[in-house]
């Protein structure tokens, strides 16, 4: 049988905030995460979520242990390879929604295409948006769309470059309810058409429906 290597595989990853009275944001952890995989992370705020899909993501180093993507340490990366590798290889989507409001959504959605010195294949870009059902707002500002379109194109952003890995922190927590099934529903097509790893962090136990497989997180602790 041949083994299936993981995209994504922590080890012993761990990190502590320094203090008079010390937090440990998440103890001592080990993952791995394969393709295709949709997992979804739970727990309540302060639990060390956001902590763990940081440090998934190389935006904060590890106190200990190694993270492995794609086969490559990226601990010993430099910070400009790993600025570059983040940029092509690891998908973001923000709760916030982080769009830039003097660009258009077009704009927005190519923009890491753009800062990595490439043009974007313009049918394949119009496609994703098409499927994301955001094609009609291409030459609108943020201002002038709705929370789900906004969210939306903060997720044609983070797949337009075909990252192996998308991480997606409270992408539904601004929005109501029928707006978060859509987006959940998006996030397990961009699973399951892309075969994109996805870890997305949650409060919202309902969102967890939608993936493959559930992570609880209490205390820095993380379970199966």
């Amino acid at each position: 049988m041949i083994e299936i290597k993981p995209v994504l595989e922590a080890r012993e990853i761990s990190k502590t905030y320094p203090g008079e009275s010390p937090v440990y944001a998440l103890k001592p952890t080990s993952l791995r995460f394969q393709p295709g995989e949709f997992t979804a992370v739970i727990g309540r705020s302060g639990s060390g979520k956001s902590t763990l899909l940081r440090i998934l993501g190389t935006l904060d180093k590890s106190d200990t242990g190694e993270l492995i993507i794609e086969g490559h340490g990226v601990s010993r990366l430099s910070e400009a390879e790993l600025a570059r590798f983040r940029r092509r290889r690891i998908g973001f989507v923000h709760q916030d929604y982080n769009l830039f409001p003097e660009y258009t959504a077009w704009e927005n959605v190519i923009f890491p295409i753009r800062l990595d010195g490439a043009t974007e294949d313009r049918a394949k870009t119009e496609a994703l948006l098409d499927r994301l059902g955001i094609l009609r707002c291409r030459d609108r500002f943020p201002h002038e769309l709705s929370g789900g379109e906004q969210q939306r194109v903060s997720l044609a952003r983070a797949l337009v470059t075909e990252p192996a890995v998308v991480l997606a922190d409270e992408p539904t927590g601004n929005l109501d309810a029928e707006n978060s099934s859509r987006v959940a529903e998006l996030l397990r097509f961009a699973c399951d058409e892309y075969r994109q790893t996805i870890v997305m962090v949650t409060h919202d136990a309902a969102m967890a429906d939608y993936a493959d497989r559930l992570l609880r997180i209490r205390d820095g602790v993380v379970t199966e």
